[in-house]
């Protein structure tokens, strides 16, 4: 490892102290202005540990070959685990040890050709060895994640030669077009920014939206940057992004990233789009939410696991009034004992419109950066697909300003 390279603006953001955000643009990371400063590899943005603390993470980027690559998974069986992918696998980069993310297995499984099914059959350890022995000279770049606790984590798999994008160059985009937050998470940076024709502010039912859009760029050189249709509430300055397919345009690589992101953000319009996204706002203030639709909210505020408990229960608190208090409602001790089917038909006494705005709320006020993208893509996948009570709530009322009990310093 060479010496610290020393960048003033990169200082200011990684300092663990109170800075001032320079100029008109702050990185956001827990709605502090910080950034990150790092060796000889990539710095990232900031990730918070605490209410009162910012945690500093930096990317470092290592090229070895293959060879030098060795996945350590001693307490996972083939078909066993958290999930599909063997993410409490350890991964041994010549010699550092590391945790593994979703990144890492979808960048090696797009370099070599198989996939997550592998899994169900043979051990990681065996999978990675026979990759091994059959591209053993192969050099890659792994960029690592490396935080000021926890071990480090083994982030996006490239070839050495792809065009990456630097932390600098997303910082010199948003602060010269006028991004309004960024927050680092897994390997990728999202800036929020107002669309060619403006933000064009939008009456749906008693509230304002103003048009937005996230640009979701990977620095850890894994998968190209994506830009998502997204909606500003003004009321309380609550960011609603559809993170789902059917609001995302895909910026092609090239090999000169900076320029074609540059162009992305200055040329981006999507009229169509946004209009979709008003007339499902405009269909939701008319349709009872299901108890499917809240418990999904449920469910993702229980997986949340960077929030301060006390701040996850009073959100589910918050949840449960908004709702209705679904289980003493219908006599029920879990609502999971009932079939998805029958969740489907039973309203509960808010509408689409409150569930989306709560779940926008918890991820923009409340939420860190890891826990807040599951949110947003429920918002996504809902607003794009049929509401299970559509059109059934009649005409829309005045609706709330605010749903979370704890103070905020922006809403």
């Amino acid at each position: 490892m060479e010496d610290t390279q020393s960048d003033p603006f990169l200082d200011d953001i990684m300092s663990d102290e109170e800075t001032s955000a320079p100029d008109d643009f702050e990185w956001h990371a827990d709605g502090e202005p910080r950034v990150a400063a790092s060796p000889d590899a990539r710095p990232a943005a900031t990730s918070p540990a605490a209410d009162t603390e910012t945690e500093t993470v930096r990317l470092e980027e290592r090229l070895m070959p293959l060879g030098a690559i060795s996945v350590m998974s001693e307490e996972i069986l083939p078909g066993v685990g958290g999930g599909p992918l063997p993410t409490k696998a350890l991964v041994d980069l010549d010699g550092q040890h590391c945790r593994v993310s979703h990144r890492f297995w979808k960048s090696i499984f797009r370099r070599y050709r198989f996939g997550a099914s592998t899994f169900r059959y043979f051990h990681p350890q065996e999978v990675f060895r026979r990759v091994c022995e059959v591209s053993k000279k192969d050099t890659l770049r792994v960029m690592v994640e490396v935080r000021r606790k926890g071990p480090p984590v083994a982030l996006g798999v490239s070839r050495p030669d792809h065009p990456l994008v630097t932390v600098d160059e997303v910082r010199e985009l948003a602060t010269s077009h006028g991004a309004t937050d960024a927050r680092y998470n897994d390997g990728s940076v999202a800036c929020t920014f107002t669309p060619r024709s403006g933000e064009k502010t939008l009456a749906i039912g008693g509230d304002e939206f103003a048009n937005r859009f996230t640009l979701d760029v990977p620095i850890d050189g894994f998968g190209n940057a994506q830009i998502y249709l997204a909606l500003m509430r003004l009321l309380c300055s609550n960011g609603l992004v559809g993170y789902h397919r059917a609001f995302c345009s895909e910026v092609p690589a090239s090999r000169n990233p900076r320029h074609t992101l540059r162009r992305a953000v200055e040329c981006f319009d999507h009229s169509d789009g946004f209009a979709a996204i008003r007339e499902r706002f405009l269909s939701a203030q008319t349709s009872w939410a299901s108890v499917r639709e809240a418990n999904a909210v449920y469910r993702q505020i229980t997986k949340m696991r960077a929030i301060e408990a006390r701040r996850k229960s009073e959100a589910l608190v918050d949840l449960d009034q908004l709702t209705g208090r679904i289980q003493e409602f219908y006599g029920l001790t879990n609502v999971d004992t009932l079939p998805v089917r029958r969740q489907r038909l039973l309203p509960v006494k808010c509408r689409v419109y409150d569930l989306l705005n709560f779940a926008g709320e918890v991820a923009t006020h409340v939420a860190r950066p890891e826990d807040a993208r599951p949110l947003q893509a429920w918002i996504g996948s809902t607003l794009s697909e049929e509401f299970d009570l559509e059109g059934t709530a009649g005409a829309a009322p005045e609706f709330a300003d605010l749903f979370l009990r704890q103070p905020r310093g922006e809403a």
